[in-house]
């Protein structure tokens, strides 16, 4: 887990949540409602090198010049966190002297390719005072409205509420009578819900951050 980004004046460290790949650091990168991911949970995050030896014609930038910037190193690698626009953009690099100025991304050949590249173009278009554009690996609609179900769904068992009045409130548009209940069809779909929603909970949200190369473990459903 990331410790919480800090500037040049002060410095705060995020709680410690469980065994999770993340941290929890809203608007303001410091505040304790953002999330920074871990560069192994999140391949959006991105591994950046100096112009040392790049050959590259393309002026280097430098993270002080990036307004709204905070960095912070942790084990003997730079981070910075930058937001702009309607994203924040997550930058790491291990060089020897530290992360002095950046000309370069390193994007591995690996199955999130596709994932870390569109990071890169954003963060290029972010540099370049361009629009996003569409992210990619978006959830689908219909995906979004089921995992809010499968929430949904667990939130309600958590408060105590039976399975008959989950399947009512979530589920039919009309009550069941509880004469009914033991053959409902609901029944049964509330339960696997839950399935879903346990596996979620218990983990399964990280493979959200590599949708859509999850699609083929079949953990979006």
């Amino acid at each position: 887990m990331h410790r919480q980004a800090e500037n040049s004046s002060a410095r705060r460290t995020s709680p410690l949540v469980g065994a999770r790949d993340f941290a929890i650091v809203g608007d303001d990168p410091l505040a304790p409602e953002h999330i920074v991911w871990t560069e192994e949970a999140s391949p959006r995050v991105l591994r950046a090198t100096g112009s040392r030896g790049a050959g590259s014609s393309q002026p280097a930038v430098q993270p002080t010049q990036l307004r709204t910037a905070h960095s912070w190193t942790e084990d003997k690698q730079v981070h910075v966190l930058w937001p702009f626009a309607s994203a924040t953009h997550h930058i790491v690099s291990s060089e020897p002297d530290g992360l002095l100025d950046i000309n370069a991304i390193v994007l591995p050949l690996d199955a999130n390719f596709e994932t870390r590249l569109d990071a890169a173009r954003r963060f290029w278009r972010a540099l370049n005072g361009r629009p996003h554009g569409t992210l990619y690996g978006s959830l689908p609609q219909q995906t979004k409205l089921r995992h809010i179900l499968n929430l949904r769904t667990f939130d309600g068992r958590r408060a105590r509420a039976p399975y008959r009045r989950l399947a009512e409130e979530l589920l039919s548009r009309e009550p069941i009578a509880p004469r009914d209940w033991r053959d409902h069809h609901l029944r049964h779909k509330v339960r696997a819900i839950l399935r879903r929603a346990d596996l979620l909970v218990a983990g399964g949200y990280r493979d959200l951050l590599l949708y859509p190369q999850s699609r083929s473990r079949k953990s979006d459903r």
